[in-house]
């Protein structure tokens, strides 16, 4: 059986601001904020890292939103692996 991308909605009655979804595929959940021309990743974890989970999910957000044709980007790289990551995948990485 393939795996399949699944996308929620966050419902966050104290925060105000744009929508927060979580996407999940196989070992790794990433959260992104959604406005009405921007979508961007604000974190991600993997707990099997080096399987390709976050790429791939990565990919199909990516590749989701600019279909809506928004903005796709993420939040500052924490670390020089997730700054390789934005780099190969061409995620514009937001550093202000």
């Amino acid at each position: 059986m393939k795996a399949k991308i699944q996308r929620d909605k966050l419902y966050l009655p104290f925060v105000k601001g744009a929508p927060l979804y979580r996407w999940r595929y196989k070992s790794c959940e990433a959260e992104f904020g959604v406005g009405k021309t921007w979508a961007t990743l604000y974190q991600i974890e993997s707990k099997e890292e080096g399987k390709g989970h976050a790429t791939k999910l990565l990919l199909e957000a990516k590749k989701y939103y600019e279909n809506k044709g928004l903005e796709f980007g993420g939040s500052v790289a924490l670390n020089a692996r997730m700054r390789n990551l934005y780099q190969r995948l061409g995620i514009k990485e937001y550093t202000e």
